[in-house]
């Protein structure tokens, strides 16, 4: 761990995070990127700070819709054809 990260954590740990870092931890949240401790650190904060909550929900409500957009957008045959056919003519 580095010195960025163990004062980013002292700051977590003694509730003297702003929220601005409490935001950055949220996407880690979000993204699976983060700790048991960091967790338990957004989500004590998150009893207090509306802002945050906030933050938090729309974080997630638009991780959810770019997956629905991603899973369930089909391609074109054709189109797909045609990205085919362009990458065997580039490809050596």
């Amino acid at each position: 761990m580095g010195l960025k990260q163990y004062v980013q954590n002292v700051k977590f740990r003694t509730g003297m995070a702003n929220c601005r870092e409490y935001i950055d931890l949220i996407y880690d949240v979000i993204d699976n990127q983060s700790s048991p401790s960091q967790e338990q650190y957004l989500r004590r904060h998150l009893k207090l700070c509306l802002k945050c909550v906030d933050a938090l929900n729309l974080e997630k409500e638009l991780k959810k819709a770019i997956q629905l957009k991603s899973v369930h957008q089909e391609v074109p045959k054709d189109l797909a054809d045609s990205i085919k056919n362009k990458i065997a003519k580039s490809t050596p």
